[in-house]
């Protein structure tokens, strides 16, 4: 059975650039094995588009290179939900399991007017 951790402080809003709660980033330097990368885009308002990005990083995200980019559009009309996940295999250059590694997400762009609800965790 998998073990969930939360990327993100659970669901979170956001209709403005930058980086998700937590802000600090989830601490992977301890994360050895294998493990999925997880987001759920709960919601994007109707025609609005948004750009997600896991960054992880060794030095306090003062350099973040991304490890993974989601473009996302919102649904025009009805419920909406979009999954995304990457296994350990399809992130050859992530630091996980490095000295002082961390990882989050960032909203990179989105729409001015757009309302986004996303959840990202690390399943192991």
């Amino acid at each position: 059975m998998s073990t969930l951790t939360d990327i993100t402080t659970g669901n979170q809003t956001v209709t403005a650039a930058g980086a998700v709660a937590a802000t600090a980033g989830l601490d992977v330097s301890g994360v050895t094995g294998d493990f999925t990368l997880c987001v759920e885009v709960v919601s994007l308002t109707a025609a609005k588009t948004a750009r997600i990005q896991l960054e992880d990083t060794v030095n306090g995200f003062t350099a973040a290179p991304a490890l993974a980019v989601f473009d996302v559009t919102g649904q025009q009309a009805g419920q909406y939900s979009n999954r995304f996940s990457l296994r350990k295999y399809q992130l050859p250059n992530n630091q996980f399991g490095v000295a002082n590694a961390k990882v989050r997400a960032n909203v990179s762009q989105i729409d001015a007017g757009g309302s986004l609800i996303l959840h990202a965790w690390l399943e192991q």
